[in-house]
């Protein structure tokens, strides 16, 4: 069968991110070519300490700012919340912080521009449920 009569089909709509061949290399029968990601919608990982996790909620809203983006507020809401705590991630700012023991929460972002992108830090404000 002749290359031209091949193509290549997503199950997704969305962005090549990510290529696991060259052109020229050898491809067995369904392997994965390429990542593709539906951006229309990101995750971020925030870590919250016990004190304010009873607070935090299921579908909560969020609002989440980028460095790239001065004034402008991207709408997230809680998506997950871990069951079990863990020490604070090497990649958090402060020694003090990463000494504490915090909830992993996932946040799910509007992003319909595609302007959010992979690895951008990101704060993101909470409004605590009292």
């Amino acid at each position: 069968k002749s290359i031209n009569d091949c193509y290549v089909k997503s199950p997704i709509n969305g962005f090549v991110v990510e290529h696991f061949y060259e052109k020229g290399e050898t491809v067995s029968p369904m392997a994965s070519l390429i990542k593709v990601a539906d951006l229309s919608k990101v995750d971020l990982d925030i870590y919250i300490n016990e004190v304010e996790l009873p607070k935090v909620q299921l579908n909560q809203e969020v609002n989440v700012t980028v460095d790239a983006f001065d004034d402008k507020i991207f709408n997230g809401k809680v998506i997950y919340i871990s069951p079990e705590s863990e020490f604070t991630p090497k990649n958090i700012q402060t020694p003090d912080e990463r000494t504490k023991l915090v909830y992993k929460v996932k946040v799910e972002i509007d992003n319909p521009d595609f302007q959010l992108k992979s690895g951008m830090p990101a704060d993101a404000e909470i409004k605590l449920q009292d």
